[in-house]
């Protein structure tokens, strides 16, 4: 081939690449990886949550020091900023008067929402498996209810069929198919034929918890002294022992109301009791071996409200000038002092570590304030005033 043809040759090879280049720079990028490491990084494909500015935030469970879901009025709400932002996440069809806080937030994804039904006893439970953007709906056999998911399909509902005079009717209902269905396994109402007593009528019930689909408490008061109200069941709710709890040294005669335990893993639980007398306070009971013996930690003569952070650290507070906190599970209580006083309006706060926490007040107009704390509770800086 003589050099003429050769040069030829070669311009059309450069004229081929210029080509090819071109048209690459105008397609989408494709990237290669091996298929042993790829990683795949897709675009949401659920719709973006509409912004909600200033929400009137009534209830908050926070998930972390970032993601939370709220009832507000007439709204289901999620952030994911520590509530320096909300979406409305509330299901198509839920109008103001419906939302309640008959409610559970299981993780980021799964949320239920139960609304009251047309007729008595009767109620439709919404969830959600996206983080609020999509939801379902079933029927209920009851209407308000307690309810606690140990996973996304298992879940345990404690139904309030009537009270008075420290009395409560109750029903236990159980579901595997993330609340689609439902099945009473236990019932203690007197007008009802064949009910049981084992969790009994006398009583006003502060809810369920479970550790898995054996293993259930419900907690409450009844109007006697040195009585902590605390019954398990580990047959999945179909009967229920009281377990026996000491009342703590300095509170003899007192009366008592037991909150829900919260359980941080399949051993580790904290249970917290009031205590009111002469002296009131509060006492967190410590579990190691899953809920079955409960030991005393050491009272705090506070009366408020309180919150569990983890294992080891609780703090109890009434809004006013002292926040009593333990990072010692109870054993010693040291006092901050906060930069508000909100003594007559704290309505909730909740701590997600030794730190972080929020806060919410109402004043009399019924005007909720968000509040939120990085400090431990003694700096608090307004997220909706």
């Amino acid at each position: 081939m003589n050099r003429k043809w050769i040069l030829l040759v070669i311009a059309l090879l450069v004229v081929i690449l210029a080509t090819t280049l071109l048209i690459s720079q105008t397609r989408s990028p494709v990237i290669l990886t091996s298929t042993a490491t790829a990683t795949v990084v897709q675009t949401a494909t659920v719709p973006s949550l509409p912004l909600v500015t200033s929400p009137q935030i009534t209830d908050l469970q926070m998930l972390n020091t970032d993601d939370g879901w709220a009832i507000g009025t007439g709204l289901v709400l999620r952030t994911s900023d520590g509530g320096a932002t909300w979406f409305n996440a509330t299901p198509t069809g839920m109008n103001n008067s419906d939302v309640s806080s008959a409610r559970f937030f299981l993780n980021t994804n799964n949320g239920w929402v139960i609304i009251s039904g047309a007729s008595p006893g009767s109620g439709k439970l919404y969830h959600s498996a996206d983080g609020g953007h999509t939801w379902n709906s079933t029927l209920l056999p009851f209407s308000g209810a307690s309810l606690f998911f140990v996973n996304p399909s298992e879940g345990w509902a404690l139904a309030d069929l009537g009270a008075g005079m420290s009395h409560e009717a109750v029903a236990v209902f159980k579901t595997q198919d993330s609340g689609n269905t439902w099945n009473q396994v236990f019932i203690d109402d007197p007008s009802v034929s064949g009910s049981s007593d084992s969790l009994p009528f006398v009583g006003d019930k502060n809810g369920i918890v479970a550790l898995d689909g054996d293993r259930g408490w419900v907690t409450g008061a009844q109007p006697s002294s040195d009585f902590i109200y605390d019954y398990h069941s580990k047959d999945g709710g179909t009967s229920w022992t009281q377990q026996s709890i000491a009342m703590p040294a300095g509170f003899a005669g007192a009366m008592t109301n037991a909150f829900l335990p919260r359980f941080f893993d399949g051993t580790n639980g904290v249970l917290p009791v009031g205590l009111y007398a002469d002296t009131s306070g509060i006492i967190f009971y410590l579990s190691s071996d899953g809920g079955v013996a409960w030991n005393p930690s050491t009272p705090v003569a506070v009366s408020g409200s309180f919150s569990i952070a983890s294992p080891v650290d609780f703090f109890v507070w009434d809004g006013g000038p002292a926040l009593s906190v333990s990072h010692d599970a109870g054993s010693s209580w040291s006092t901050i002092s906060p930069n508000i006083n909100i003594k007559d309006n704290l309505t909730l706060f909740q701590f997600v570590n030794a730190t972080t926490g929020w806060a919410i007040s109402a004043d009399a107009s019924s005007h909720y304030t968000l509040y939120e704390t990085k400090d431990a509770g003694k700096t608090w800086l307004t997220l909706i005033p």
